[in-house]
């Protein structure tokens, strides 16, 4: 989860500044207990979020655990029809209404053991906009649903339901093709996301094309700069395994230069004719053809996000990357050139949960690469070396400050 707001709205502060931290105080009391929430979103429809989702809950089912999959795409709720449920007589409208108490009497059976669905309805006018008070009510009800696992999927966009949902959970995926426009669509999500979660930890509004984020809350407190590490985990659906590796590096390296987050690989999935055959059947792929590839994809996913990552986030298609032991932990060693204008080299050491713990940037005038002789092509491997070397030799003080 996020960090806690210690940052009370500025004065003056309109009410989605007033909104965001409301939301993260509601996260946060509700955080302490209640099931693990895993949120599906993206920028772009149609690239495989509900299909995903949907696997994933049933795979999690069948692997034993109770599973609430909800149907968060407010305007166009369809997670019945891909499990091949009945349209329940209940939805998400009846809860926001006060139809019902709670919103575990919303979730119905789906035909897989220890699986319910919280359906949405995108019949009912206004259910796809709720008002603040009803997300700050969902998100309570979500954490107090008797269940170990919450699956939210939810709609396309970054509108303020949608982003908050998605900070909501403990983990967050963001699925995208490897085309050009869910690339784009895709990093808007990351960046509006990231923007939303300091919004939420400093109450202070992001500006209408706000340049510049690290700086901007370069200087408001460490858990404002927390809020940019957040993670992204990252899946690419109807791709390659090499072709989500250039995907992941790309969104990564742009994470990293406007952001300065990361997003790491969580998982690609194949692109296999038998999703296609399990949506027209109306049946979950993980039940209709579990030894499909891009069903066993799926339950690597789920495995991958249940056990949390096993590896550092992508790094760039060009550098040295090097998995180390050091001082009882696994390492993960990343170099890269940087490039114009930045003209220098980067090592950055990281935990196996994925969060950076050391940082050596080096420019190319620098005295290192002229006292070696060192050329263009082989500064990335001479400054990798020469950061293991000094944490072998115990010249890093610690790897919990950032050099």
């Amino acid at each position: 989860m996020g960090p806690r707001v210690i940052a009370p709205p500025q004065s003056g502060s309109g009410s989605s500044g007033q909104g965001a931290k409301g939301t993260r105080d509601a996260v946060d009391q509700a955080s302490a207990t209640g099931p693990r929430i895993w949120a599906f979103g993206g920028g772009k429809g149609g690239v495989g979020k509900s299909v995903i989702s949907s696997n994933v809950a049933v795979r999690m089912a069948l692997l034993g655990h109770r599973v609430v999959l909800v149907d968060g795409d407010l305007g166009g709720a369809n997670l019945d029809t891909m499990l091949g449920c009945e349209r329940p007589r209940r939805t998400l409208s009846h809860f926001f209404d006060r139809s019902v108490a709670s919103l575990a009497d919303v979730a119905v059976p789906t035909g897989v053991d220890r699986l319910t669905l919280v359906a949405g309805d995108g019949e009912c006018l206004g259910s796809a906009n709720p008002v603040h008070a009803q997300k700050l009510k969902l998100i309570r009800h979500l954490r107090a649903l008797p269940c170990d696992f919450v699956m939210i999927d939810l709609g396309a966009g970054t509108n303020f339901n949608t982003l908050d949902l998605y900070l909501a959970a403990d983990v967050g995926v963001v699925v995208t093709t490897g085309e050009p426009t869910s690339l784009q669509n895709c990093f808007a999500f990351i960046k509006t996301a990231t923007m939303r979660h300091v919004e939420q930890c400093t109450g202070v509004q992001r500006r209408e094309h706000d340049e510049g984020a690290r700086r901007r809350v370069g200087s408001a407190g460490p858990e404002a700069r927390a809020a940019l590490q957040r993670a992204t985990s990252l899946v690419v659906n109807r791709a390659s395994p090499a072709e989500a590796r250039r995907v992941a590096n790309l969104m990564h390296d742009l994470a990293g230069r406007f952001l300065g987050g990361q997003v790491r690989l969580a998982a690609s999935i194949a692109d296999d004719v038998a999703v296609t055959r399990s949506i027209r059947q109306s049946q979950p792929l993980c039940v209709l053809e579990p030894t499909a590839r891009a069903a066993m994809d799926i339950d690597a996913l789920a495995r991958e996000l249940w056990h949390g990552p096993a590896v550092a986030p992508a790094g760039p298609a060009s550098g040295v990357n090097e998995e180390i032991e050091h001082e009882g932990q696994r390492l993960h060693v990343q170099s890269e050139d940087l490039g114009a204008p930045q003209c220098a080299v980067r090592t950055q050491v990281f935990l196996a949960d994925g969060s950076v713990v050391f940082t050596r940037r080096t420019p190319y005038v620098d005295a290192f690469f002229e006292r070696l002789a060192v050329g263009p092509g082989d500064r990335v491997r001479f400054h990798h070396v020469a950061i293991i070397r000094a944490l072998r030799s115990g010249r890093v003080e610690s790897l919990r400050k950032t050099a």
